[in-house]
């Protein structure tokens, strides 16, 4: 009887253990949406993309690369840019002065055939940019 005693315990043991881990795993994701949450008006736009696979910066301007041999050096066209569904134009610029920091909720980027439903403008790649007011 006091082998069964210890089993039992062992595997109530390890059901515990097993359902605390993911407790914490939630817990985490939920810290890390708070911190992004709290600090998101610090973060500029241009820090934003950064951060995006895919961007890189010049001259304090972001370009898309592209899967093919696209250098630093090649000539290289401003992406479209979307703000909240509508298209604003390739000028970071011109979207930097519309959008607040802290409206910024998620920064996403197209290229290839997710980029085509824009036509010809998004012909150097789309950053979609969606704010909370929307």
């Amino acid at each position: 009887m006091g082998t069964h005693r210890f089993w039992f315990l062992l595997i109530l043991l390890i059901i515990g253990a097993c359902t605390s881990t993911k407790t914490n795993i939630g817990q985490e994701k939920t810290l890390d949406e708070q911190l992004q949450e709290r600090n998101r008006a610090t973060v500029s736009l241009l820090d934003r993309l950064r951060r995006v696979p895919g961007i890189i910066i010049r001259r304090n301007t972001p370009y898309v690369l592209k899967a093919t041999a696209d250098s630093p050096t090649a000539r290289s066209y401003e992406p479209l840019y979307v703000l909240d569904g509508y298209p604003v134009g390739n000028s970071f610029r011109r979207v930097n002065e519309l959008v607040q920091n802290f409206d910024i909720k998620n920064v996403e980027v197209l290229t290839g055939s997710e980029a085509s439903f824009y036509g010809s403008r998004a012909g150097a790649g789309v950053i979609v940019i969606t704010t909370y007011k929307n």
